[in-house]
């Protein structure tokens, strides 16, 4: 028996129809295995063993040690997890790497006849080489599917698996839950197929609810704060005052004059959400001109109508953290200018 350790390559996540063929071999030409396989057991003894008896035990237990550690050795450390609580038992551990590697199952065989059908002469290879590339692959096949599997059933499997390499790259994600599947039933992927259709066709015509507050660049032409055409941002007097209402009250010098300059909302603060800041304070000053803008959200809310350009009329409600629920007013587009 050779102790001679295997010089083929270990076992990776997707080298095993040929590893475990030339472990198989290996392990032949060493006499381990009828260890492996489980045709070669454990030999029994009689309660009081003899001494045949019991070199027989240590030699069919020297074998399995050899053909166990031999296992260990010949996979990478990602596939050593698969031997958790079997390191001792080779036909466990020979076992174990079969189910994870060969499972019987549709999305497996659907990347075998993916390898399969994506084979090509490569520029030095001979024909012969070629054949036998092919060859390698319906083995791979042949073992993916259960005693079960009929001709019947592989049309139906074909005619799924010619749907699905169809798909774009868009189509990934729907794609990966179609292999989780253990049966590639025709009916079931031509169902979900359209089931797909339907739910993209929807979310393509169903309008936007909403418009999130976009930043614009300013323009000679038209202002990009109040939206008149004639002057630009750097020019516009309401963007000026709003500046200098928000330096005043960060200084804490709000003037009674510049506060009435701001246009203040007319909805009453109990049905508007553009007046919720307003509704939770006593004050009869102006709701803040400082904006804390959430890049994550979809849209705002401001007290201030003539900040929005765009203005249109919207009453949709909006529930606060509190559980109330106010309504607002309208919607359109603003232009901020961020504060550091």
């Amino acid at each position: 028996m050779s102790s001679n350790t295997p010089n083929f390559d270990k076992l990776t996540s997707n080298n095993y129809p040929t590893w475990a063929d030339e472990m198989e071999a290996w392990f032949r030409s060493a006499g381990l295995w009828r260890v492996v396989s489980g045709s070669s057991t454990r030999p029994t003894c009689s309660n009081k063993p003899t001494t045949e008896e019991e070199a027989a035990i240590d030699a069919w237990e020297l074998k399995s040690d050899k053909a166990a550690g031999q296992l260990f050795l010949m996979v990478e450390q990602a596939q050593r997890v698969h031997f958790n609580g079997i390191k001792d038992d080779p036909v466990k551990m020979w076992a174990a790497l079969c189910s994870v590697h060969m499972q019987q199952c549709a999305g497996t065989r659907f990347n075998a006849y993916d390898d399969l059908f994506s084979i090509r002469k490569q520029e030095d290879e001979s024909l012969q080489s070629l054949i036998n590339r092919v060859d390698s692959a319906m083995h791979t096949i042949r073992d993916l599917r259960p005693s079960s599997f009929t001709l019947d059933k592989l049309d139906n499997e074909l005619a799924s698996m010619a749907l699905i390499p169809a798909l774009p790259e868009e189509y990934n994600s729907f794609v990966s839950s179609l292999l989780l599947k253990d049966n590639l039933d025709k009916a079931a992927v031509q169902e979900a197929f359209a089931t797909e259709g339907n739910q993209r066709r929807r979310r393509a015509e169903q309008p936007a609810v909403g418009t999130a507050f976009a930043t614009s660049s300013s323009s000679s032409k038209c202002c990009g704060f109040c939206g008149t055409e004639g002057h630009g941002i750097d020019d516009c007097n309401t963007y000026k005052r709003g500046l200098e209402y928000a330096k005043a009250k960060r200084a804490g010098k709000k003037s009674k004059q510049k506060a009435n300059n701001v246009e203040a909302p007319k909805e009453s603060p109990s049905e508007f959400a553009g007046n919720t800041s307003a509704s939770s304070t006593s004050s009869s000053t102006p709701s803040n001109f400082d904006w804390l803008a959430d890049t994550g959200a979809t849209s705002h809310m401001t007290p201030h109508r003539h900040w929005v350009r765009n203005y249109m009329p919207l009453r949709g409600a909006i529930k606060l953290a509190d559980n109330s629920t106010v309504y607002s007013a309208g919607v359109g587009t603003v232009v901020f200018s961020p504060s550091y």
